[in-house]
């Protein structure tokens, strides 16, 4: 069984006042610690906006009254001022691989066999009370992505190696399947699968191979029906789309943000650049593309040395006239609106991997067998270096832009760890670190105002150990950070919960 949380929404925008404040604002964090007990297992704590949190907890003794194939598990709300409110028990499958994911007030529990057999527990946060929805997309079935919108869980992967998005009403257990059928049957990747949450659609972009080369296309979900589908050509011969995100705008365009490459191949990590393009009845109006290193302190996470070969490198090209690029692997957010400016937000990783001894039996020569030692390169997750922040006006300008180094911990897959809030007077930054939470802040016009470290124990207890520390955008401007943690205080070493609610 794998277990997986996903966090529904990475960011928010919040509208405030209109004048800019240029100090920092003082977090105020308010935390509650559980007991870890041997006979209890922590699996997730997902905020549900103001109605609260949900903690998800695996208790031993309650598993003998578990249906075969099947556990307990137990979901206790918590109100916004951390203190709990009600739990209830569900009888839920744990066969397949299973994800946990929150929207609005309520939390979904998705399983998938290879089958293509699902089950949904769908809980309402505001009742705490559970359904169970059962169903069958068919054989051969890989699910990759899901989301929520509205009524819907929506479903995404391959279906006998080609695409499908399957949506399911939590209400009336429907489910409705569209399968997609690229351009070329074998030259096509599936590039993202997000909702947009002011407009109350679903995205799914692929990269699909057309006569020319490779274009990106658009398909967009509403209540569980695709209701359009939009390509998208190259602008230039060097730049090609690596990664792409749309956000739908009040005058029906769309902003499609993302990384570019110049190669133009079917799917791509490695990308030299961000894009900002706008979409209007088919038609571009603005692109805009970006050199990672034009964007300030984009390599302050290297020593100074490393630097300093970079500028030389780039002065080099450019007195040639030349462009001077680096391969990152760059994680983009979707693009936050404000005020008819677009923010974007981006994440820079790179595989990690160790040398792992292994025993063969070779021949000696004479008849007999005796054991050697090889070594081989083993994959070690992936870790992250920098991220990025940028600003752009209403015709896709940059007008401003900042990097940052991070440190966060690894991950198997790539994952977003930055919870962004953006109103007029301010542009903060939290994310989780290595035993601590950080805050920056963010001026007019993109500069650092402050950064501050916020602790997960109190100055009397001593950190000695933490696992699973996750940070997330919550509600208003309250962040929600949770983990395991082990620490020493007048009581000795204790195994510990810890729930933060971090406010500005």
């Amino acid at each position: 069984m794998r277990y997986t949380k996903l966090r529904a929404i990475s960011f928010a925008l919040m509208l405030g006042s209109t004048s800019f404040c240029m100090q920092a604002r003082n977090a105020d964090v308010k935390r509650i610690e559980i007991d870890k007990e041997s006979s209890y297992s922590f699996l997730s704590c997902d905020g549900i906006g103001e109605s609260g949190l949900i903690l998800t907890t695996k208790e031993k003794d309650k598993q003998k009254n578990a249906t075969k194939d099947h556990e307990i598990l137990t979901f206790t709300k918590y109100d916004t001022l951390l203190a709990k409110t009600k739990s209830i028990d569900a009888n839920t499958t744990d066969k397949g691989s299973i994800y946990q994911v929150t929207s609005g007030s309520n939390l979904y529990r998705i399983s998938m066999t290879k089958g293509g057999e699902y089950e949904i527990l769908f809980l309402d946060g505001e009742k705490m009370t559970s359904k169970t929805l059962n169903g069958d997309i068919g054989k051969k079935t890989i699910l990759e992505s899901y989301v929520v919108m509205g009524d819907y869980i929506y479903l995404s992967g391959l279906q006998k190696g080609l695409p499908f998005v399957c949506a399911v009403n939590v209400k009336s257990g429907v489910s409705q399947l569209t399968n997609i059928t690229p351009l070329n049957k074998k030259r096509f990747a599936m590039m993202s699968f997000e909702a947009d949450i002011n407009q109350k659609e679903v995205h799914l972009f692929t990269k699909e191979l057309a006569d020319k080369g490779y274009i990106i296309k658009l398909y967009v979900f509403v209540d569980g029906k695709q209701t359009n589908e939009i390509s998208i050509a190259p602008d230039s011969e060097d730049k090609y789309p690596a990664t792409a995100f749309a956000s739908k705008m009040s005058d029906g365009s769309y902003i499609i943000s993302g990384t570019y490459s110049p190669k133009d191949t079917k799917r791509t990590d490695r990308s030299t650049g961000v894009f900002l393009k706008k979409v209007s009845n088919g038609n571009t109006v603005f692109s805009n593309y970006t050199n990672y290193l034009d964007l300030k302190n984009f390599t302050s996470y290297m020593s100074e040395r490393k630097q300093e070969r970079v500028e030389k490198k780039k002065a080099k090209k450019e007195a040639k006239d030349e462009e001077f690029v680096i391969n990152y692997n760059m994680l983009p957010y979707k693009v936050i609106e404000d005020n008819g400016k677009y923010l974007l937000v981006g994440e820079a990783y790179y595989p990690t991997y160790r040398m792992e001894s292994y025993t063969v039996m070779v021949g000696t020569g004479n008849g007999g067998m005796t054991q050697q030692t090889m070594w081989r390169q083993v994959f070690d997750g992936f870790a992250y270096t920098h991220y990025f922040v940028m600003e752009f006006d209403g015709q896709g300008k940059m007008e401003w832009s900042n990097s940052a180094p991070i440190e966060v911990l690894k991950s198997w897959v790539p994952r977003r760890h930055l919870s962004v809030s953006k109103n007029a007077s301010s542009l903060e930054v939290v994310y989780p670190s290595f035993g601590h939470m950080n805050n920056v802040s963010y001026g007019a016009n993109g500069e650092e105002v402050s950064k501050e470290e916020i602790k997960y124990v109190g100055d009397e207890q001593k950190l000695k150990r933490y696992y699973g520390l996750d940070t997330e955008y919550w509600f208003g401007e309250n962040f929600l950070s949770s983990g395991l943690l082990k620490i020493k205080d007048d009581d000795g070493k204790r195994r510990i919960f810890s729930i933060n609610k971090i406010s500005f």
